[in-house]
């Protein structure tokens, strides 16, 4: 990554959050925030909020992480809910379908994250009232690597 991450830490970095900050209002205008996203699972996702993270502790200078939530209030643990076995099809498809060209649009992220939750809440925060279903994605060859 050497000079192209010195360039993505520094006004190349804030340019691409620009970048990034423009697809995503052109992908998701309020008009198109509220409908639905297409998944294999047939269930009800709704863009929630997309982050630009820098990591400067992660890897060897730091990595850039892409973070999707979404809005699914179908999941959860209980009988006639969505499990984690059926959405995770979902996170992947969320991963490859929307987080991939958003990464090829602005060029440098090490790490998608897809975040599906059964109610809004605060990144970060843990609530055992709210379901949160988590894939994390390196993106090293144009795919979405499923790490954890």
């Amino acid at each position: 990554m050497g000079g192209l991450y010195l360039w993505f830490a520094g006004l190349g970095g804030v340019l691409m959050r620009l970048v990034l900050a423009l697809l995503v209002s052109v992908l998701w205008s309020p008009a198109t925030a509220a409908e639905p996203l297409s998944v294999p699972s047939g269930q009800l996702v709704l863009p929630y909020e997309f982050l630009w993270e820098d990591h400067q502790s992660e890897g060897t200078k730091g990595e850039a992480w892409l973070i999707m939530r979404y809005l699914t209030p179908s999941i959860g643990k209980a009988a006639g809910k969505v499990n984690f076995a059926t959405a995770e099809a979902d996170i992947a498809h969320l991963c490859t379908h929307i987080g991939l060209p958003l990464v090829q649009a602005t060029g440098v992220v090490d790490e998608i994250i897809v975040n599906l939750m059964s109610a809004p809440i605060p990144r970060g925060v843990s609530d055992n009232g709210v379901t949160q279903f988590i894939g994390a994605f390196r993106v090293s060859t144009g795919v979405c690597e499923w790490t954890y």
